[in-house]
């Protein structure tokens, strides 16, 4: 989908964070969109600030566990917008345990929000797109996902299976112009989870692991859309080249999370975690 105006998009966790810059720059690109969140008031703020781009803007409170909430969320989409264009999925929620300390409940949340709500709203805005022969889907992964990150498995784990949704997809979707991408960032400053967690703890990422601007991720969604790519990562750092190697290597991950402080800044962010809670 090379031009974008006119075009009508869901972006879901758009209360705050890297969903308010998402749904930022998809209005720069002319989409009509609806916005997503828990929050009633916050995404009324974010709604009010994204219409005077020019756009139409429809915010939905939504809670993305519950699929009836989702089902509304899509048809009050279509009512208001017409049929859904784009979709992305940004909500996402993170923690940081040991795995063998991770509460259960905890498990079951994240997985919910971070897995199931992308695979279910996916789910329920494709066949839509494949009978119109137009869409475009957005999974907002990580490079968590590509070579995991220490006291952080359940997210880790969704992060991955959401590239693998979208590489399958990719495949099932070949004779259509139905595309699907995964955007992978690294710690993003200034919005979202990592800067909320700078903020609250004071820990750091290493200059090595480096840190993306939250910009750079919203222009990457557009990016990914408008060249229909499987999987773009943003990270400012040579991480990039270190995900390949891993992913060809597997054995050697360990020891690249050792040598790039991943280990050791994973210690300190349970530790500053546990105090902040």
């Amino acid at each position: 989908m090379k031009d974008l105006r006119g075009a009508n998009g869901i972006v879901t966790g758009a209360s705050r964070g890297l969903g308010v810059l998402i749904a930022d720059a998809l209005a720069d690109e002319g989409v009509n969109l609806v916005i997503a969140a828990r929050s009633a008031d916050g995404l009324e703020k974010v709604r009010g600030d994204v219409a005077a781009k020019g756009v139409k803007v429809v915010s939905v409170p939504t809670d993305v566990t519950d699929l009836a909430q989702l089902e509304n969320l899509v048809a009050r989409a279509e009512t208001e917008l017409g049929p859904i264009d784009l979709l992305v999925n940004n909500a996402g929620i993170e923690a940081y345990h040991p795995y063998h300390q991770y509460p259960v409940e905890g498990i079951e949340q994240l997985v919910q929000v971070n897995l199931m709500a992308p695979m279910l709203l996916t789910r329920l805005v494709l066949p839509g797109m494949i009978e119109r022969n137009r869409g475009h889907i957005v999974q907002m992964a990580s490079l968590a996902g590509k070579g995991g990150f220490p006291c952080q498995a359940p997210y880790a784990a969704t992060k991955s299976a959401l590239i693998m949704l979208t590489h399958v997809l990719r495949a099932e979707l070949t004779e259509t112009n139905v595309g699907c991408s995964s955007v992978c960032p690294g710690f993003v400053a200034d919005e979202g989870m990592y800067a909320d967690m700078l903020r609250d703890t004071g820990v750091e990422a290493s200059r090595l692991l480096g840190v993306s601007k939250p910009d750079k991720v919203a222009k990457a969604v557009v990016k990914a859309i408008k060249r229909n790519s499987s999987e773009l990562i943003v990270n400012p750092t040579p991480m990039r080249g270190v995900m390949v190697a891993t992913e060809m290597f597997p054995d050697i991950n360990p020891r690249v999370m050792k040598t790039f402080g991943v280990i050791s800044l994973a210690k300190r962010m349970v530790d500053a975690y546990a105090r902040s809670r």
